[in-house]
């Protein structure tokens, strides 16, 4: 039996090793993919650093140009950040915070209130309603840049209106189940790149962007017993809905 055990398992060392070389293959490719939008974006930041940095010597420009100046390096630096957040935050394996009992519609909060403070968001209307007093178990931090980074996307496409840029929030409870929907007012998102959207590196309208924030939106939502899903995007509306479970237990 033990003969017969040991020539099983040669026969099946080489597909082992073909699928260990697949996934070492598919590995690099990620690898290089990062790498290539880390090289490109990071270029494009630091060139617009520099190029106001050279501007701030010049002794005849005046007060509101330096003002421009100052706001578009601090809008690079910002660019930057959250790049190698997402980055970082996409290299790491698995959640690392336990899950704690919070009430879910002050993570919405504060999601919108970070968009506020983003250029993309500054002067753009984010609605939302009233939202229940639903709890669950979440790791808050988390969840909240799960949130942040659809309600970005959602003002980045608003922008792109040919109406007034809208955006809303609403959050739902049925059961055992939370749903935080975001909806935007700009254009339909390509049926080309519909399949692809939460994988890594796909963007969508955004020259700029890493290609991360779905794809860590779903993650985090997976983490929390939920999910991510594009409900619906046409010509009016782009309606995005994150879901979680309100018990620890459910989303393990």
């Amino acid at each position: 039996m033990l003969d017969k055990g040991v020539r099983l398992d040669q026969r099946n060392e080489p597909q082992r090793c073909a699928q260990s070389q697949l996934i070492e293959a598919e590995r690099m490719s990620a690898i290089g993919r990062m790498a290539c939008s880390i090289s490109h974006d990071m270029r494009h930041s630091l060139t617009a650093i520099y190029a106001n940095a050279e501007f701030f010597e010049r002794h005849d420009i005046c007060a509101s140009a330096r003002a421009d100046l100052l706001f578009e390096i601090q809008e690079a630096v910002l660019e930057m950040t959250e790049r190698i957040d997402s980055l970082l935050q996409f290299s790491s394996s698995g959640r690392k915070n336990p899950l704690v009992r919070d009430r879910v519609s002050w993570v919405v909060e504060r999601a919108v209130a970070g968009v506020k403070f983003h250029p993309d968001g500054r002067n753009l209307s984010i609605t939302a309603g009233k939202f229940p007093p639903a709890e669950a178990d979440i790791d808050a931090r988390n969840l909240e840049s799960a949130i942040y980074n659809l309600l970005l996307n959602a003002c980045q496409a608003a922008t792109r209106s040919t109406h007034v840029p809208e955006v809303k929030v609403e959050l739902t409870e049925v059961d055992e189940r939370i749903y935080v929907t975001i909806l935007d007012n700009g254009p339909a998102i390509p049926a080309s790149v519909r399949r692809t959207l939460f994988d890594p590196f796909v963007t969508v309208g955004k020259p700029n962007g890493t290609g991360l924030g779905l794809t860590l939106a779903r993650r985090i939502a997976e983490e929390h017993g939920g999910s991510v899903c594009l409900e619906e995007s046409n010509r009016e509306r782009t309606v995005f809905t994150l879901s979680l479970t309100k018990n620890k237990l459910l989303a393990l």
